[in-house]
């Protein structure tokens, strides 16, 4: 055996094995690093969505269309299509935000904005403290006139780029 480790082509064979365990070894620390753990026990899913009935009665010559719970990864929400008799997507808007504030609801403005009357209906949320609505001047159907998002109201998780 000794006579085999004096050659010096044994010595490379064997210097050439070690380096390839250690890359080999490096590389499977590096990509087992890099994988995403694997969720441990059950995947979380999301909270299914308010329930259309949340809003109460439509107000008068308004009708609400549940468009059915819609999931994705982190948040379970439901689209409403709203039908008017008269006037458009962002008359809608403002006859149903305007109805849920005389029922309590509290209003959320965009950021940056301060002053209520200058923002209108359909580009600000309403929410009950549980519950938020987005209203929407376009129609989600052939047939409406605008639309509602409705979703729990949870502060949004940090994404690992915003993260400090």
């Amino acid at each position: 055996m000794l006579a085999l480790l004096r050659s010096r082509r044994a010595l490379f064979v064997l210097a050439g094995l070690v380096i390839v365990g250690m890359v080999g070894a490096m590389a499977l620390r590096l990509f087992s690093v890099s994988a995403p753990a694997p969720p441990s026990g059950e995947a979380s899913l999301p909270d299914s969505a308010p329930a259309l009935s949340t809003l109460g009665a439509a107000p008068d010559g308004i009708e609400y269309t549940d468009l059915g719970e819609q999931c994705d990864q982190r948040e379970c929400f439901r689209p409403v299509a709203i039908t008017a008799e008269e006037g458009d997507g962002t008359e809608a808007i403002d006859t149903v935000y305007t109805h849920l504030l005389d029922q309590g609801w509290g209003r959320l403005l965009p950021e940056g904005a301060s002053d209520p009357d200058e923002v209108a209906f359909a580009d600000s949320a309403l929410t009950n403290g549980s519950v938020i609505v987005q209203g929407s001047a376009e129609p989600y159907t052939e047939d409406s006139t605008a639309g509602l998002l409705i979703a729990h109201a949870t502060e949004p998780s940090a994404s690992p780029s915003s993260a400090p």
